[in-house]
């Protein structure tokens, strides 16, 4: 089994690692380290998606993956999604895509865990990680029964940061920016550069908010965001910065 992910603050790679222990023998595969393959041949028989709602929407970066997908047979597919407020209509997202490369999504379930954009109260960062590894169980069990639902609807539009790339939140470093480069080992788009020792972000932005919650300067900050633009940083307990530069490099 393939359980392709991608995580910038560590929740859905969290949820990926305890769901290959319950399935046993999953390949655990970094979406951002595809980034510049061109056809991706996917050829196990049963494959999951795993990955962060941003404003109610799947992030850019899996749409341009699955889009470059060829399958080998009919495999048993899954999605998994991580989010604080809603799950929106993603599900009917992923299924219109894989659909696009004559595939089906078989499952589709959601894991409610801490915001990385908006904040969450300490109640709901408690509760949401210590039910995290329960929840992750009852999926798994649904996966190893190969549980199948219809994933049918009308499909509105994307949300901004789900139809492309764009610094929608005008992602920013200010000038206590230390020129470490720790936000461009964890850009997924490789869209920060360091320019006279301080970081610059460019447009090809995914509002993953790796750099917003890794910059040990706490220096970048959302200047497009009234609500949440030096929030507390966040980041999974049992996920390391080396864990998300590690996702580039596999």
């Amino acid at each position: 089994m393939e359980l392709y992910y991608f995580s910038a603050t560590g929740n859905t790679l969290s949820t990926a690692r305890m769901l290959a222990d319950e399935l046993g023998g999953c390949k655990l595969i970094p979406i951002a380290s595809l980034s510049k393959t061109g056809t991706i041949h996917v050829t196990d028989d049963a494959v999951g998606f795993l990955y962060p709602i941003y404003y109610g929407d799947m992030p850019y970066i899996i749409r341009s993956t699955v889009s470059r997908m060829e399958f080998d047979g009919e495999p048993y597919i899954f999605g998994v999604c991580t989010y604080r407020g809603y799950m929106g209509p993603s599900g009917l997202r992923l299924h219109d895509l894989l659909s696009k490369r004559g595939q089906k999504l078989s499952l589709y379930q959601g894991l409610s865990m801490p915001g990385n954009s908006r904040e969450s109260t300490a109640e709901h960062v408690r509760e949401s990680l210590a039910a995290q590894p329960g929840n992750v169980k009852a999926i798994a069990d649904r996966i190893r029964r190969r549980e199948s639902e219809e994933y049918t609807g009308e499909l509105p539009e994307p949300s901004p940061v789900g139809n492309g790339a764009v610094n929608f939140r005008g992602m920013t470093a200010d000038e206590t920016c230390i020129g470490c480069g720790t936000c461009v080992s964890v850009c997924p788009m490789d869209n920060i550069r360091l320019v006279n020792s301080h970081a610059e972000i460019g447009p090809n932005c995914l509002t993953c908010l790796a750099c917003f919650h890794w910059c040990p300067a706490e220096a970048i900050y959302m200047s497009q965001s009234d609500v949440g633009q030096r929030r507390p940083k966040y980041h999974h307990p049992n996920v390391t910065l080396a864990d998300i530069i590690a996702e580039k490099q596999q």
